[in-house]
């Protein structure tokens, strides 16, 4: 356990794997090691409760920031769009990308939007083609200035936290034109 757990730390630290991948290990470590059958195979995804309500309202194409201040959080920032995805600018997690949104609230680890491709993931590498965005929520989404600022100020941020982290572009700060 000791020792996949060192490997597992020295690739997150020099910017090999992302914080998910990192959990992921360490997790599944800790599952070969243990002794009690109560504990489940942590490469299965998790079962996603059904029938999710959206509190938030129907009303579609909304575009809004949102400081919350919360008392562990403070100037936590928040950006919503199309009243279903949540893009947090201090997540630390890099999949699926940098930023991405969690559907219906920015604290729900599935389902995740690459805003980039507009491609949604139920689990690890599964698509869900269902949440896939239309090209005119794409343009939507990308012709906002206070997403695509938002977005740099989230980058810029994860530059800083992890400085070993490859982008999988060349320029990570140069956005798709629509």
């Amino acid at each position: 356990m000791r020792h996949l757990a060192t490997l597992a730390e020295i690739s997150y630290e020099f910017g090999l794997i992302g914080i998910d991948e990192f959990k992921e290990r360490i997790e599944v470590a800790q599952w070969l090691v243990s002794n009690d059958s109560s504990i489940s195979d942590p490469r299965v995804p998790e079962v996603e409760a059904e029938g999710i309500e959206d509190k938030l309202g129907t009303e579609k194409g909304v575009l809004q920031v949102r400081i919350k201040d919360e008392p562990d959080e403070p100037g936590w920032l928040e950006f919503l769009f199309d009243r279903k995805w949540y893009f947090t600018i201090s997540d630390p997690d890099s999949y699926p990308s940098i930023p991405h949104g969690h559907m219906n609230n920015p604290n729900q680890k599935w389902p995740k939007l690459n805003p980039y491709t507009g491609r949604a993931f139920k689990a690890k590498y599964q698509e869900d083609t269902s949440l896939r965005l239309s090209k005119p929520k794409m343009r939507l989404l990308w012709q906002d200035q206070k997403f695509r600022s938002f977005c740099r100020d989230h980058i810029i941020w994860y530059i800083e936290e992890r400085p070993h982290y490859a982008f999988p572009v060349k320029y990570a700060l140069r956005f798709p034109r629509w």
